[in-house]
């Protein structure tokens, strides 16, 4: 028991830091000599240490150190294994995978009670949900987390979920929320000297200044963490902060630097085999090539990220596939021996019988295996019929769902139910809508001067991140008419915040064309209208849907445009009377509209939010 309590305190004692390779070299030798718990123990502090420096070497202590603690029935250091197969897969990419060792292992520290493991559980499990972009689930799991660790008077544990919860509300652009978390969660870490989860927080609020377009404060955080991680020397890190700064000098223009950065997050990423990183880098390296002019090799690049995204998906796919025929395997053998002690133990039996009994038996057995053979044939058949059923079923049901999928990419969700099940939908009279209309400053001039093909490709571009933003605040894209784009809120689905989900989305959207025309070889520029009011929403033709709307507020909303400025918001005074104490505003003088006479209008101030 006393060197088992000592490995325990040696192991917690070097959790939080760089295990060096002579401490490793020296528990892998003790492997030999020892055995029970104290070898499971050993076994998962190997899994911890390979985490990032080999998750496959990872994997494979954890996996023995499963296997020892399920014979031991010891549900603690099985869920420990368990938990730490789940990073080992995370690291490799495998991110389905690692969710069911997680949510595994966490069910049996719920019924043991271990609070310091539920809390870990909950911690990695919310950073999946992260990675797989289910951010309300991330959130909750993290916050749960929180309450635990909190609770517990555990700093680190604290630190690392105030972490998580800036990383979920970065990723939900909240950024002043953000930095919040992410600077608590620092303060913590500082406290407490812990290097690693320094570095992590200073790279995280790197990126959120990257995304406000304050470069020099995100390179001076990036460049910091950098350093913290080259002395730990963390090669995934290093991988990744390496291809953060490369992206951020080539948003710089500053090409040299960019590609010497990306390529040492290159090579280190390859020989760690760490998939997602490569991708990344691959895909920055696409975006260089094309900011220099290099289209052949951006091109290049281009494709090795897909060939690398594709990787990825294609791997885990076939690891799915290669558990589930094992397990079917196993349980196929197991019944072949179940029905073989049976079959054994009748002929013991047949052997003490009587000689006509025993031919009667024989007699009885031929019967049987001749009606098993038409069972048999009967089932085969049978079993054929069904498998060509399926697959016809499954056809259809595949052509249903493009189907579907096209029709809901023309008409909104309620209307397109409404032809699916009536064959005709009738127009409706929304009373609570706001309308956002936008169109390019100098369309006209710069369409005439671009090739016609790379004119599509950057309106595609624009358009489809515009859909993404609208979507994202429950907003619904209309129709988009040369260079104009209109969309609307609160319709055909009511919508309390309908005002405030587009002031939202319009300067989610002005943000967006600022950033990309920091680094796009033509710079694009908008003009915004919003107007609130009554619409009139149906569907127009019989042979090709078109859903639109209609009314005096889409007209009004075009004048909004027509009135506003290069990258302005203009609103109206209706819309200003609901969202004005939820945004700052630059009054303006009336101005004369056609058709309307004298209007008051505001200009947004740069999309600021008052209230959190």
């Amino acid at each position: 028991m006393k060197i088992l309590k000592n490995l325990l305190i040696f192991v917690c004692f070097f959790s939080n830091i760089l295990w060096a390779g002579d401490i490793i070299d020296n528990l892998e030798a003790k492997l030999k000599t020892i055995s029970g718990k104290e070898k499971i123990n050993v076994l998962n502090a190997l899994a911890k240490a390979y985490y990032e420096k080999s998750p496959k070497k990872s994997m494979s202590y954890a996996e023995q150190a499963l296997e020892l603690a399920g014979k031991a029935d010891d549900q603690k250091d099985k869920a420990d294994a368990l938990h730490n197969i789940g990073v080992a897969c995370k690291y490799l990419g495998n991110y389905g995978k690692a969710l069911g060792y997680y949510l595994e292992s966490l069910k049996i520290r719920e019924n043991i009670g271990d609070e310091e493991g539920i809390a870990n559980s909950l911690h990695h499990i919310g950073n999946i949900y992260d990675y797989l972009k289910n951010y309300d689930q991330a959130l909750k799991y993290h916050q749960n987390a929180l309450k635990i660790r909190e609770e517990r008077g555990d700093k680190k544990g604290t630190a690392d979920s105030l972490h998580n919860i800036g990383v979920i509300c970065h990723q939900l652009n909240r950024y002043t929320k953000a930095l919040e978390y992410y600077q608590k969660g620092l303060k913590i870490r500082e406290e407490i000297s812990d290097k690693k989860g320094i570095a992590g927080s200073l790279n995280n609020i790197g990126v959120v200044y990257k995304h406000i377009i304050n470069y020099p404060e995100s390179l001076d955080y990036y460049l910091d963490a950098l350093k913290i991680f080259e002395e730990l020397g963390i090669q995934y890190e290093i991988a990744n902060i390496s291809n953060n700064i490369g992206e951020l000098y080539l948003k710089l223009n500053n090409y040299d630097r960019a590609f010497s950065y990306l390529g040492q997050g290159l090579k280190i990423a390859q020989r760690i085999e760490a998939k997602e990183l490569i991708r990344e880098n691959y895909a920055f390296h696409s975006d260089m090539h094309a900011a220099k002019g290099e289209y052949q090799k951006s091109l290049e690049y281009y494709k090795l990220s897909s060939q690398m995204k594709d990787r990825i998906f294609t791997e885990e796919s076939s690891k799915k596939v290669a558990d589930m025929q094992a397990k079917y395997e196993s349980e196929k053998k197991e019944k072949e021996i179940e029905l073989l002690k049976k079959d054994n133990h009748i002929q013991q039996l047949a052997l003490g019988k009587q000689k006509l009994l025993k031919n009667s038996l024989l007699a009885g057995f031929f019967f049987v295996l001749i009606l098993a053979f038409v069972v048999y044939n009967r089932y085969r058949l049978k079993k054929k019929a069904h498998a060509e059923l399926e697959a016809a079923h499954n056809i259809i049901t595949s052509e249903k769902a493009k189907s579907d999928k096209l029709l809901l990419n023309v008409l909104p969700v309620r209307v397109a139910n409404d032809l699916k099940e009536k064959g005709e939908t009738e127009p409706e009279s929304f009373d609570n809508v706001t309308v956002y209309f936008s169109d390019i400053v100098g369309f006209t001039n710069l369409s005439s001067q671009l090739e016609p093909r790379f004119l599509i490709n950057e309106l595609n571009d624009i358009v489809t991140a515009f859909d993404n933003i609208i979507e994202k605040n429950q907003c619904e894209r209309i129709k988009t008419i040369g260079d104009a784009y209109l969309c609307v809120c609160g319709m055909p689905e009511e919508n309390p915040n309908h005002a405030e989900n587009i002031v939202n989305s319009a300067t989610e959207i002005i943000q967006y064309l600022t950033e990309r025309n920091h680094y796009s070889k033509i710079h694009w520029n908008i003009r915004v209208g919003i107007h609130t009011g009554k619409v009139v929403g149906g569907v127009v033709g019989i042979k090709k849907y078109i859903y639109d709307v209609f009314g005096d507020t889409i007209n009004t909303a075009s004048r909004m445009e027509s009135n506003s400025k290069p990258m302005k918001i203009n609103i109206s005074e209706t819309t200003h009377e609901i969202v004005k104490n939820k945004f700052k505003f630059i009054e303006r003088d009336s101005n004369f509209v056609k058709g309307k006479g004298e209007m008051k209008m505001y200009f947004i101030d740069n999309g600021l939010v008052v209230k959190s």
